[in-house]
């Protein structure tokens, strides 16, 4: 059984190589396991299914229509455009998976005390230490 496409990227491309591909896009070269039509066509045949599916469901669903039409009925421009278009949506969101979890992780951090501020400023030591500003 092969990778599912979402197994593929994840496998082949690093965190900075993905914040690449959000950054610059797929034609800017950085996804460099998909770069030529070979690459690209041949990821799109093998999972053509799972690929358009996200396609519709994170973009419009007459997205690959038009892009077909683009292309001018150019299967391979067209397998090739789909394909970079999954990469860059997925990319996007592993990214924004990842930086969501570093946020988690910081919230953890801070409340990582297990102390309630609100304790603290009710206590005798906080109401003659701490003073609140509104700004």
């Amino acid at each position: 059984m092969t990778d599912s496409p979402f197994d593929v990227i994840k496998n082949q491309y690093t965190i900075d190589e993905l914040n690449d591909i959000v950054e610059h896009g797929c034609a800017s070269g950085c996804a460099s396991n998909h770069i030529y039509y070979t690459d690209t066509v041949s990821f799109y045949d093998q999972h053509e299914a799972a690929i358009c599916e996200y396609v519709r469901d994170v973009t419009d669903p007459s997205y690959l229509t038009e892009t077909f039409s683009n292309n001018e009925g150019n299967l391979t421009g067209y397998k090739n455009d789909i394909v970079w278009t999954f990469i860059e949506l997925y990319a996007m969101e592993l990214i924004d998976n990842i930086n969501n979890e570093e946020l988690e992780e910081e919230e953890e951090v801070v409340n990582n005390y297990g102390v309630d501020i609100n304790d603290i400023l009710s206590s005798s030591w906080g109401k003659s230490h701490i003073q609140i500003v509104n700004g």
